[in-house]
C-alpha cells in the first residue's frame, strides 16, 4: 500500500505518485506487502525536517527514511524545490520519486558509485507515467 498525502496547495495526480513508485519497485523486484508512505510539503517544512535529520539548514527536493517490519518507509517531496530542478515538473517529479524509492531500498548515490543515478535514469527512461 502507498499512502500519499498532499500538505501543500500544489495540484499532483496521486494516482501518479502511487504509479511511478509501484513501477520503481516493480523494476528492482521488490513489490511486497510492505507500505510506503508520501508526504507533499511546502519549503518550510522540508527545511525543518532536513535541518533536523540531516543537520542541512536548506529546503531540499526529497528525503527518504527507511522503516520497519511492515514500512518500506516514508518519502517527503517537496514542490517548490522540485521545480527547481528542470523545466518540466512532471518529469522531475518522477525523478525525485524514483529517486526517494531507491533510497528506501537501501541504495546510496555516495557509497554506490553511480549504480543508484544509473538505476534511477534508466528507470526514469522505463517509466512512461
Amino acid at each position: 500500500m502507498i499512502e500519499v498525502n498532499n500538505l501543500t496547495s500544489k495540484k499532483i495526480d496521486l494516482n501518479r505518485v502511487r504509479s511511478i513508485i509501484l513501477e520503481t519497485l516493480r523494476l528492482e523486484k521488490r513489490v511486497d506487502d510492505k507500505e510506503v508512505s508520501v508526504a507533499i510539503v511546502n519549503s518550510y517544512e522540508i527545511e525543518k525536517i532536513n535541518s533536523k535529520y540531516r543537520n542541512i539548514n536548506q529546503p531540499t527536493d526529497v528525503l527518504s527514511f527507511e522503516g520497519g517490519d511492515d514500512i518500506l518507509g516514508e518519502i517527503i517531496i517537496c514542490p517548490d524545490e522540485v521545480q527547481k530542478n528542470g523545466e518540466n515538473f512532471d518529469d522531475e517529479l518522477k525523478r525525485v520519486l524514483i529517486h526517494g524509492t531507491l533510497h528506501l531500498l537501501n541504495y546510496d548515490h555516495e557509497k554506490d558509485q553511480g549504480t543508484m543515478i544509473e538505476k534511477q535514469e534508466k528507470y526514469f527512461s522505463l517509466i512512461k507515467k
